[in-house]
């Protein structure tokens, strides 16, 4: 069993991004097995960016609309992220190959488990799927707290609901910006969050690839996480 902290709300985004983009600091205090955990929540302007398919409500809010194969769509909210943070006493190890494979089948995940502390039950995990970031925190757990300040509006999928958006950070000092896309949802017991970002003249690229992540996630089905032990 190793430590590790957790990792903040804006994911693989670059580190350059994120210190332009004004995060809150985060701070741990680490005892023994244990820790105590700081999350911040990274605060975010959200500009306007030109790609997709846009709607326009009375407010000036842009949604960006993945439309899927079947007809079905997924529409992401422009939208802010407010600054939060969280207090676990965690503990925290990878997730074996064996139990990748029994929670994803074949999809390429790497991803670290967190458990509580003191009764050593799980409590989710953090890792990617290829280049696409994911947290899944059980019911009444909330490892990515994450506050969206704005309209939400809820796409189903196979009868999924899911909450998506996007947003991009300020310039950096070349003049280029990241783009954000994220989605939320439940499946069982688990509410999963996803994200991909890329500089912002990719964006119909980036949202493809996080459609294409949900998909496969919903097409994998629920899992149990009370089979991964400490």
């Amino acid at each position: 069993m190793k430590e590790k902290k957790l990792l903040r709300a804006l994911g693989n985004v670059d580190n350059q991004y994120i210190k332009e983009a004004e995060p809150m600091k985060k701070t741990s205090k680490i005892t023994n097995r244990q820790k105590w955990v700081s999350v911040a929540a990274c605060f975010v302007l959200v500009v306007v960016i030109g790609v997709g398919v846009f709607q326009s409500n009375l407010f000036g809010t842009k949604n960006d609309i993945a439309t899927l194969d079947g007809g079905e769509t997924i529409t992401f909210v422009k939208n802010d992220l407010s600054q939060s943070s969280i207090n676990l006493n965690v503990t925290t190890r990878p997730l074996s190959n064996a139990e990748i494979e029994m929670l994803f089948a074949d999809l390429p995940v790497t991803a670290d488990a967190y458990f509580d502390a003191d009764n050593h039950n799980i409590l989710g995990f953090e890792g990617k799927i290829s280049d696409t970031r994911m947290v899944v925190s059980k019911q009444g757990v909330n490892l990515l707290d994450t506050i969206i300040d704005g309209n939400t509006i809820t796409s189903s999928v196979d009868g999924v609901d899911i909450d998506a958006g996007y947003f991009v950070t300020k310039s950096n000092s070349q003049g280029i910006k990241t783009v954000i896309y994220y989605a939320t949802f439940d499946m069982g017991e688990n509410t999963i969050y996803v994200e991909y970002s890329g500089v912002e003249n990719e964006s119909e690229t980036v949202k493809n690839n996080l459609v294409d992540t949900i998909l496969k996630l919903i097409e994998n089905g629920a899992f149990d996480l009370s089979q991964i032990q400490e």
